[in-house]
């Protein structure tokens, strides 16, 4: 005869393994939500740097740019970003094009093919520093720190 193990949780060990698996997975989905975010606004950056560089109306729009293009966006699509927000995107994509290079191919689906040969030449052009995950050997750390 199988004896069947006694698969019988208290409530306290319930309690226990319900909040375990909603912390892991809750915090799971926070790191692909923070990847999307991320990734959306690296693209955003991308689409106004490509509008700004050969945006046939460009010189209508001038410095006031951001604050047109978030009217405009919170009244035909109500998607609201603050100016300023719109500024950011851009000074991201501008400061970090590398990202183009580490996207999967189902990304492309997203950019179109003109913006995206742009990000890949100007992302080829431009030296930017690598980004790093973790610190490696070669970060120095002075002695007088290293024992604190």
């Amino acid at each position: 005869m199988n004896k069947q193990k006694d698969m019988s949780l208290t409530f306290e060990q319930l309690i226990s393994s319900i909040r375990q698996v909603h912390d892991q997975l809750a915090a799971q989905a926070g790191r692909a939500v923070n990847i999307s975010l991320t990734l959306r606004n690296w693209v955003i950056g991308c689409y106004i740097r490509e509008y700004e560089q050969n945006g046939a109306d460009r010189a209508k729009y001038g410095e006031n740019l951001f604050a047109k293009l978030s009217q405009r966006l919170k009244k035909s699509a109500s998607v609201v970003y603050h100016p300023r927000e719109l500024r950011r995107c851009r000074e991201f994509y501008t400061a970090y094009p590398q990202i183009r290079g580490t996207l999967s191919p189902k990304f492309d689906l997203i950019v179109p093919d003109a913006i995206r040969k742009s990000v890949i030449s100007e992302s080829t052009a431009v030296a930017t520093p690598t980004i790093r995950g973790s610190a490696s050997p070669e970060l120095q750390i002075p002695p007088e720190r290293g024992d604190e």
